[in-house]
């Protein structure tokens, strides 16, 4: 494995929107698996999103253990003993609703929620835990173990492009040993995501729908084409690409993501009246308007996309000086 002196967050961010069209449909498939996955969990995003909250804190007070003992083990194997011996502190809502960009009464209706269904538990009045059923821990490490696969696919594709050649399992490996450091900053870059769709679009479900059709647009396109971040958003795409091919139905998205399929065609439609989406009216299938990529008001002229991958450039400079040690 080579090393690399170079891997801050700078040269890691344009790495990504140098190779942006080759890079970006692995990563927004994972995104995809990661938020379908939550969504299936726990039955809707903000609730989802509340609990990645819980988390995130969580694995950071695992890694404080390595602050009074270098050989604490951190690995996935030994998650759930390590879960069971820590000291989670209290969650006010107001500090809930600020990391998540929810509105207040929102994040409390979905904390109720969430402890009817088991995924928190409430001891008291003021104390609330991550303390999922027995029944969503038995089915926990596959989860996660299929995340990290999905993980260390894009890293794999991320160190090829660097010049960095690390074995996919090395990557692997080093995403289950020291599990709670790299899920701790993972989980950071997730709410950072999700916060900045959430106060962007008020509605996490659209965002899910989305990915679908970018996935579908610039997974066609990386196909014929390669280019950075400027060929995709200024819509620099040889004319021979019709990126109307890149379609997809509503059931499609529905069976991918688990969200009704009437839902679907609702905010499908809504992103046709933001001019973002175009729908084919003879197939009824939906495509992005790529020309519309860097203009739209609503996509901040493109921004949004940059915004991606300047958050996941941290996450992946951590990663990388970690394992280039």
């Amino acid at each position: 494995m080579a090393h690399v002196k170079n891997l801050d967050r700078t040269y890691i961010e344009k790495h990504l929107q140098d190779n942006f069209i080759s890079l970006m449909p692995i990563f927004y498939e994972m995104q995809s698996l990661f938020l379908s996955g939550i969504y299936k969990r726990y039955g809707d995003l903000e609730g989802g999103h509340i609990v990645i909250y819980f988390a995130r804190d969580l694995h950071l007070e695992i890694m404080r253990k390595r602050e009074k003992d270098m050989n604490f083990d951190l690995s996935l194997s030994k998650f759930w003993e390590n879960h069971g011996n820590i000291f989670q502190n209290k969650k006010k809502i107001i500090s809930i609703a600020n990391h998540t960009g929810l509105p207040k009464e929102t994040a409390r209706r979905k904390i109720i929620q969430l402890i009817k269904k088991k995924h928190i538990k409430k001891l008291d009045k003021n104390k609330i835990l991550w303390e999922p059923d027995p029944h969503f821990k038995d089915t926990y490490i596959s989860i996660i173990e299929e995340q990290i696969n999905s993980l260390s696919k894009f890293i794999y594709q991320v160190t090829k492009v660097i010049g960095f050649n690390s074995p996919i399992s090395r990557i692997q490996k080093e995403l289950k040993d020291n599990y709670s450091f790299h899920w701790y900053h993972y989980l950071t870059f997730q709410l950072q995501y999700i916060k900045y769709w959430q106060e962007r679009f008020k509605d996490l479900e659209m965002v899910l729908i989305a990915l679908q059709t970018l996935i579908q647009t610039i997974r066609y396109i990386s196909s014929s084409v390669k280019g950075d971040i400027n060929t995709f958003l200024l819509n620099k795409i040889p004319k021979n690409i019709d990126t109307k091919n890149a379609n997809i139905s509503a059931t499609s998205i529905s069976e991918i993501t688990g969200i009704p399929r009437a839902t679907c065609i609702r905010k499908l439609e809504k992103f046709v009246k933001m001019n973002i989406l175009e729908k084919d009216n003879l197939s009824k299938r939906y495509y992005l308007l790529t020309n519309q990529l860097a203009v739209n008001p609503v996509l901040s002229h493109g921004e949004v996309v940059k915004t991606t991958t300047s958050i996941f450039s941290d996450f992946c400079a951590v990663f990388l000086k970690n394992i280039n040690k």
